[in-house]
């Protein structure tokens, strides 16, 4: 074998040596380190408790968004559960263990809401929060009359009064404390255990339908709780799994009406393309994964290739109740969306409280990548400028209650960007932005009251906007 071909694969091995070290090296990082649960058989519930709180105790080796402050309300909190197990009941006891959760304000840390909650009790119904107020948007058949109905008193209370009373309950943001809290309405045990209204089992309200008619309803929590899904897919009229598997008859708005609304349009599709009046293009992503039908990079790409063709003259990137998924896999065109439109084209960034995760930070590429061109439309994301993620997705799992809970282990700042090894996701420190501060430009929640109708509220803005714009050249 010749020297030179020797040095070359001499190279091409060290370079891939390097290389899996590297990627070793972020996996393990990034991987949150579950301590292992070892304890012997409970003998009793105040055991069975003791032993959950003492496993809870271990979770910031796992979740690396503490503050030395939050460390140490976290073990007072502990303490404190520790000293009433005995006396507290099934529902104070997961709520304890989701304040404790809770403590780091950290949307992706802490105990899985919706799993918490099907540990508790439900209603026949679910509510989603929109612009206009709490509404019902499913109901089992008994109940159907009720859907669409906006709730005006909660036992006694104001959801508007009573939701930001639920924030030691959940990590991150006002956004994401109001769109999560549409869960604990329908588990009325969560907001007994909190201390927030008196009793669990049967719930008065004061509700306004779609003709303004006012009634009040009695309505009792269900025999067998129906499992929940995140308030976010409630309002777009698809059968829920979690209601199918239920046994009962549930119903939810007329498909005919979400499905006239931008935001409603195709439920069965995570992304989606179309054309708007004045030359506008639309994208529609409810996640940054895609499906294995339609990868999201793939799919990005393909819309891309087009109008790098033939320019768009505004695109709206609607990113509302966008889940997350891979913010990488978006990144490289959302950087360069500016590029897609024409010279005095805009680029309509479409957001609400239900954006979040690799959502969030997509919308961020898109902000600074349509530079001052971009407009940012809608409500205020499900969490800010800086915040805590990754953690692989695997939880840590009380032993007795299986309570699960997600650790964070990489640090995101998109305000003034990201370069401590230490603490930051380091792809964010090899190809993250900052964009300085940043407020919605065009304010559009989506009103239920136009919801009801087919129209969006969101795209409207949009449009008028658009149409100002056209009529003014």
């Amino acid at each position: 074998m010749k020297a030179s071909v020797r040095i070359g694969l001499c190279i091409i091995v060290a370079l891939l040596t390097t290389a899996g070290a590297g990627f070793g090296a972020f996996i393990w990082r990034f991987t949150p380190d579950i301590p292992e649960a070892s304890y012997p058989e409970p003998t009793n519930q105040s055991e069975s408790r003791q032993q959950d709180l003492d496993y809870l105790r271990r979770f910031p080796e796992a979740d690396l968004s503490f503050s030395p402050a939050q460390l140490n309300a976290f073990n007072a909190l502990i303490d404190d559960l520790e000293e009433q197990v005995d006396t507290l009941s099934d529902a104070e006891f997961i709520m304890g263990v989701s304040a404790a959760g809770a403590i780091p304000e950290n949307g992706h840390s802490g105990v899985s809401v919706s799993g918490t909650m099907n540990r508790l009790n439900s209603l026949p119904v679910r509510f989603a929060w929109f612009g206009d107020g709490l509404h019902i948007v499913r109901a089992r058949a008994e109940h159907a009359d009720l859907i669409g109905s906006r709730v005006a008193i909660y036992q006694g209370q104001s959801p508007e009064v009573l939701y930001p009373k639920m924030d030691r309950y959940f990590g991150g943001n006002h956004a994401f404390l109001r769109q999560n809290s549409a869960l604990f309405f329908a588990a009325p045990a969560s907001l007994h255990a909190a201390g927030l209204i008196d009793q669990p089992g049967i719930i008065v309200m004061e509700l306004v339908g779609l003709d303004g008619k006012a009634v009040k309803r009695s309505i009792t929590v269900e025999e067998e709780p129906t499992r929940f899904t995140f308030p976010s897919r409630y309002v777009l009229g698809k059968v829920d799994k979690n209601e199918t598997d239920s046994g009962h008859d549930w119903r939810f708005l007329d498909r005919t009406m979400t499905e006239a609304t931008w935001y409603g349009r195709h439920p069965e599709k995570v992304l989606w393309s179309d054309e708007l009046a004045y030359g506008g293009v639309y994208w529609r992503m409810r996640n940054v994964i895609g499906n294995e039908a339609t990868p999201v990079t793939t799919w990005l790409e393909e819309q891309a290739e087009h109008l790098r063709n033939n320019p768009a003259d505004y695109l709206v990137l609607d990113l509302r109740a966008n889940e997350g998924g891979d913010y990488t896999k978006a990144m490289s065109i959302a950087r360069k969306i500016g590029e897609l439109v024409t010279p005095d084209g805009r680029v309509y960034i479409l957001a609400d409280g239900d954006t979040f995760s690799a959502g969030i930070v997509t919308a961020y590429f898109a902000l600074h990548g349509a530079g001052d061109r971009a407009v940012f439309v809608g409500q205020p994301m499900g969490d800010g400028l800086q915040f805590w993620a990754e953690g692989g997705g695997a939880p840590m799992v009380l032993p007795n209650s299986e309570i699960r809970l997600f650790a964070s282990t990489g640090y995101h700042d998109w305000e003034n960007g990201c370069s401590d090894w230490s603490r930051c996701f380091w792809i964010n420190i090899l190809f993250g932005i900052a964009i300085g501060p940043i407020e919605v430009d065009l304010s559009a929640p989506l009103l239920f009251s136009d919801y009801a109708r087919g129209i969006d509220s969101g795209i409207e803005a949009i449009l008028n906007a658009e149409a100002t714009r056209v009529g003014a050249k």
